[in-house]
């Protein structure tokens, strides 16, 4: 390993400054940071006002005794996406959050700003890496689930 990187104590720099190029950077992705969250939050409350109509409309839906989807089911897919779209706004918000406080720290050449804003953007990539753990960790039960219950269908059908 490196002389300057330790595995995860912190060790304080001597003095760490950003060149111009890398201040460029920062500005960079905090610009794009702040559109993806805002274009994020605006998906995420056309799709809540979509969720919130069917709701409370999937009541007023007269589907007839042969249809497989009832209003209930329809009303509980609702809630369901409704709380998964309150659930991800909270990776958003650290996106958003590292933007605002990235494009703060480079007009005041904070680095209390700076700190912050890292601190954010790692809480957003942590968020999404245990999402893809949970995501990856489902497909595989599904993958055993899926080759259990097909083995036990080919001995059933013998």
């Amino acid at each position: 390993m490196e002389d300057g990187i330790q595995n995860s104590s912190f060790q304080e720099p001597a003095d760490i400054k950003l060149s111009p190029a890398g201040l460029s950077f920062l500005a960079s992705a905090a610009k794009w940071a702040n559109f993806l969250a805002i274009v994020c939050f605006i998906f995420i409350g056309i799709s809540a006002i979509t969720m919130v109509s069917l709701v409370f409309g999937a009541s007023a839906l007269s589907l007839g005794a042969d249809e497989y989807v009832t209003a209930g089911a329809l009303s509980t897919f609702g809630v369901l996406y409704l709380l998964f779209l309150a659930f991800f706004c909270l990776p958003i918000y650290y996106l958003y959050n590292f933007g605002s406080k990235a494009k703060k720290a480079i007009e005041n050449r904070d680095s209390i700003q700076l700190e912050l804003c890292l601190d954010a953007l790692k809480k957003h990539y942590k968020f999404i890496g245990i999402m893809v753990i949970i995501t990856i960790a489902f497909n595989f039960m599904g993958l055993v689930v899926g080759v259990v219950l097909g083995i036990s269908d080919a001995f059933a059908g013998v």
